[in-house]
Parts: C-alpha cells; structure tokens; sequence
C-alpha cells in the first residue's frame, strides 16, 4: 500500500483508541481551574503539556487536548495527579474579562462546568478561596475537608455517657 495511506490508518486507530475523560472546569479572572476525572490515574503514564495557547493532558487510553480560548502563562500554571483526578490550575497572560469558554473551537466531549467552583465575575470576594495554596493534598480524591465529616459530631458526645 501507499505509504500515506497506511500512516493515515495508523494515526485513525490511534485517535479511536483514545477517550475523552470526564472533566469540569471553573474560572476566575486571572486563572482557570480544570479537574480531569481519569479512574485508575497512573501518575508515571501521564503527561501534560501547557503552551500558551494549548493544553494537552494524555494517560493510557485518556486524552484530553484542546487550545485555550485566550492565552495561558505556562511557567505559572500547576497541576497535581491524583489516584482518580487530576487538578489544574492554567493562569491567564492577563486578567480581564471571564473567557466566553475554556477552549477556541468546538465543544470538548465530556467536559462541564464545575458550579462547586464557579463564581460569576461580581461575586468574586477578596479573600476568594479559589487558589494554588489548595493545590497541595488534594490527592485523596479532591475532596478537601470531608475527612472528619463521617459521622464525627454525633461521636464526641457519646464518649460521656
């Protein structure tokens, strides 16, 4: 065969064998915050990859790829893999207004917007929780302060009956 032809069904069954994760995001006016849900994360198999224009994230069988709606400062962005998610926080060249959308062109499969994070440009307080201090330890699952919710206020009262 051709070997154009070929190349082009190699590239086609490599772009069937990916699949879009489960992802949401939120914003504020100077940065965007992703979650990507991705079960069974291997952190050694991921790759992610931040230009200013481009995000790219890929493990095993999981792709995520798509160009910012404005531009992103690379060397500021962090991210961290959890066991199920991974947490991203893409910071804006510049702040201003909320972009119309995360990404330029069409629509990401299976991606939402996170309404546990989002707050409207005018609702924005000073002390906005919304920052790269949380980043740190959310590896259990991204479910900060949940820890000590199982059942703890009914315990401490029956320790003096």
């Amino acid at each position: 065969g051709h070997p154009c032809s070929e190349f082009h069904c190699f590239f086609f069954s490599l772009s069937k064998m990916t699949k879009a994760p489960n992802a949401k995001w939120a914003q504020r006016k100077d940065k965007i915050f992703l979650t990507i849900n991705v079960p069974n994360l291997d952190a050694s198999k991921t790759k992610i990859n931040v230009t200013p224009t481009n995000f790219s994230f890929t493990s095993d069988e999981w792709s995520l790829v798509f160009d910012t709606f404005g531009e992103v400062n690379p060397d500021e962005c962090k991210w961290t893999i959890g066991a199920r998610d991974v947490t991203v926080l893409l910071v804006r060249k510049e702040e201003g207004e909320y972009w119309d959308k995360l990404q330029k062109g069409t629509k990401i499969q299976n991606m939402t917007v996170d309404w546990d994070k989002w707050k409207d440009e005018d609702e924005v307080a000073d002390d906005d929780d919304f920052d790269s201090s949380g980043m740190q330890g959310m590896g259990g699952g991204g479910m900060p302060g949940m820890g000590g919710m199982g059942g703890m206020p009914g315990m401490g009262g029956m320790g003096g009956m």
